[in-house]
């Protein structure tokens, strides 16, 4: 029955193409930058379509004679033009839109674009960069962290920005830059995000039910787009702020490499250097000998017919390095990680209606401690993760079809290692390697105006284990009416690589173990079940409210004893878990206010063998309920005020009973003095701690100088001092 489904399947991906269309890119009037998952559409017709992640649209299947075009995108004019049109005539038209700030000098209203008749994705918001800067955040804005506020998007505590979106995992997330893979997207052990938020333009996040572009992982899709640059002018921006300074340039290519445009963006702490000056100063008798960096750059070539070729690079290094004395043979404590992604891209407009996007990439992360004894090492941890990839998609129309087939090839090299010099032999040493390979199509069909549907099968095979799965995906839309629709998306997802945590319920991302799917260690899956609604017919508000269940299967944990001679499956504890919830949320888009207003109901659950004999608990990022309330009003004169306001449940946590006395036997002694507590507990999280909320709030003065644009701000963090835990 697979085999007939994947015939049926794939010859109706490979239709050759007939019939008139128009297609094209979307760019910025201002700068050029591609405007991605931008709506283009015919006025009153059932045919339209969204821009893909390169600002590229195809509508085909268009009758011969006049039509109203329309593309619009979040805070740009609409555009509106009159097309005329033969019958198999094939237009190429490239559409520049204009920024338009609605109120204001600081805030800009935007209309929101996730949502509407051309996009069919469910639980799909986009945070654009202006956005995250909107969020009043400790020290800088942080692009994780100011996710939090978003509907379904569970922070496990003030001092992470991990995201636990719909009851799964960071692990489970697929974090992308510019398409490849970032592996551990934080510094500082998880409590800042790694990316700049300067060099980024926009965030797409699908929740659950993504379509069969996307694999890899059974959680959430988080793409992060980074910026190309001005493409008319060089120009740039900077900021100096308690935790680090930051800068990000760009301009258009010199006039001998042709036409393109050019991006740098750096950042650096500089903690290490404030302790030290405090020491050197008498103020304080220590040192935080930490800092970390990154680096973005983005370099685009552009070529005649759209065609465009670029190259990404990102950096970003933590570094810890405690030295006891200034002697050779002092102990030392040195541990850092880092990641380092490099991707080539080259889109290429094959004809009007066939549209294909080529990337070759690069991607690694690693971390190591290593400690000294009087200059002997004494310690030693090493991780890593080194991923090539290829890929090739090709995107084309058929009436009221559009099409797209793509395929993946991925080697993947990974290492585990500890190691204590005293035990001889290291603790462990395990080295892995595989290949994926992933080939998937997927049809997005518009029958009439009332309804959309869109179909995809994804196939993965992976060589460790020699696991091969068939990935099958379903979105519907139904429109109500000309503002309000419902939308249902299903899938299932599977996941043959991911990272469990070794301090996962301190919540640090810090020497993870990476887990390939192999003998006795089968991947990771799950289905997701979707059901959406949106409707703009109340005040004009855009409205959404998200109703989502996961099953989940093969989940990974370490177990508690471990014998180092064991096989590495040996390690792990296998359970399972579902989830299930309800996302609302409001945009804001009054004349003096932007920002949104959501709710959010959630349960997960887990269960393992070894714990509580595979009774069913409540992880630790399970929060009931949780209401965020995140708004900005210009109050003139380039004066901006910003508050958010959040308020959840409580995290779960395990209630020790009391304790008791007993021998230490690590000791060998059963010497009384010698004797320590022994703690009990109750179930398994079985208490939660007291309800969260906080109050932040930010007031901004931006001002002109000239060439040069200034802006100040000052933000109070938990205003009332509220004490969570």
């Amino acid at each position: 029955m697979k085999i007939v489904i994947q015939i049926i399947f794939w010859s109706g991906m490979i239709t050759t193409i007939f019939g008139a269309s128009i297609s094209g890119f979307l760019t910025d009037q201002s700068n050029g930058e591609p405007l991605p998952y931008a709506n283009v559409y015919l006025q009153g017709e059932p045919l339209g379509a969204s821009t893909n992640d390169k600002g590229f649209y195809i509508i085909d299947g268009i009758e011969a004679g006049e039509h109203i075009l329309i593309a619009s995108y979040l805070g740009y004019a609409q555009w509106v033009d009159t097309i005329h049109i033969s019958a198999d005539e094939k237009i190429i038209l490239d559409i520049q839109l204009e920024p338009s700030a609605e109120v204001g000098e600081a805030v800009i209203v935007e209309t929101r674009r996730e949502g509407g008749e051309m996009d069919l994705l469910t639980g799909h918001l986009i945070v654009s960069q202006k956005q995250v800067r909107q969020v009043p955040q400790l020290a800088e804005a942080d692009l994780f962290r100011s996710m939090h506020l978003l509907p379904g998007v569970t922070p496990q505590s003030d001092f992470s920005s991990a995201l636990y979106i719909w009851g799964g995992t960071p692990a489970q997330n697929l974090v992308t830059l510019d398409g490849i893979e970032v592996y551990n997207a934080t510094h500082l052990g998880g409590a800042i995000s790694s990316f700049n938020v300067d060099a980024i333009k926009e965030v797409n996040l699908i929740k659950g039910g993504f379509p069969a572009k996307w694999g890899g992982r059974i959680g959430s899709v988080l793409e992060i787009i980074n910026l190309e640059g001005n493409r008319k002018k060089i120009s740039g921006c900077g900021e100096i702020s308690l935790l680090s300074t930051h800068a990000t340039v760009h301009g258009p290519l010199p006039q001998f490499a042709g036409p393109g445009v050019w991006m740098l963006s750096f950042r650096r702490t500089y903690y290490d250097w404030i302790t030290s000056l405090l020491k050197d100063a008498d103020l304080v008798d220590f040192e935080f000998p930490y800092h970390f960096t990154d680096f973005h750059t983005k370099i685009t070539r552009d070529f005649k017919g759209g065609d465009k070729f670029s190259v990404t690079y990102y950096h970003g290094e933590d570094i810890f390095d405690l030295t006891e004395d200034d002697q050779s043979d002092g102990d030392q404590l040195k541990f850092g990680w880092k990641n380092n992604t490099i991707s080539a891209n080259y889109n290429h407009l094959f004809s009007p209606k066939h549209f294909g996007h080529f990337m070759l990439a690069y991607s690694q992360f690693d971390d190591k401690l290593q400690s000294t004894d009087e200059g002997e090492l004494s310690d030693f941890f090493e991780d890593y993760v080194k991923d090539f990839t290829a890929r090739g998609v090709l995107s084309t129309a058929k009436g009221k079809h559009i099409f797209e087939l793509g395929m993946e090839a991925k080697y993947l090299s990974i290492l585990n290692k500890i190691e204590f010099p005293d035990y001889g032999e290291p603790i462990w040493d395990w080295k892995n390697e595989a290949g994926i390979i992933s080939l998937y199509g997927q049809d997005e069909w518009k029958p009439n105006p009332l309804w959309k549907f869109e179909f995809g099968l994804r196939n993965e095979l992976c060589t460790s284990g020699w696991y091969f799965r068939v990935s099958p995906r379903a979105s519907i839309m139904r429109r109500i009416d000309e503002k309000t629709r419902i939308k249902f998306a299903s899938g299932l997802y599977y996941q043959f690589f991911q990272a469990v945590p070794k301090f996962e319920e301190m919540g640090l991302s810090l020497f993870d173990t990476w887990v390939l799917a192999q003998k006795n260690l089968p991947p990771s899956w799950a289905t997701h079940f979707v059901i959406r609604a949106e409707t703009e017919k109340l005040w004009d508000v855009p409205l959404s409210l998200d109703f989502y269940v996961k099953k989940m299967e093969n989940l990974y944990r370490h177990k508690e004893l471990y014998t180092p001679d064991e096989e590495f499956a040996s390690m792990f504890d296998k359970g399972d878990g579902w989830s299930s919830g309800a996302d609302l949320m409001a945009r804001i888009n009054a004349k003096k206010w932007a920002g949104w207003i959501s709710y959010s109901l959630g349960f997960t659950v887990n269960s393992f063998p070894s714990i509580d004999n595979n009774a069913p608990f409540y992880p630790k990022y399970d929060k009931r309920h949780s209401l965020s309330i995140s708004l900005a009003r210009d109050i003139g004169n380039g004066w901006t005020f910003t508050t958010a306001w959040n308020l959840s449940s409580g995290m779960p946590y395990t209630e020790p009973l009391g304790y008791f006395y007993a021998p230490n036997f690590y000791y060998g002694s059963f010497d009384p003095s010698w004797w320590v507590p022994f703690w009990y507990y109750g179930g398994y999280h079985n208490k939660r701690v007291p309800t969260y909320h906080r109050l932040d709030v930010s007031i901004a003065k931006r001002a002109n100088f000239s060439w040069i644009d200034i802006e100040a701000y000052f933000q109070i963090i938990n205003l009332y001092n509220r004490k969570n835990i």
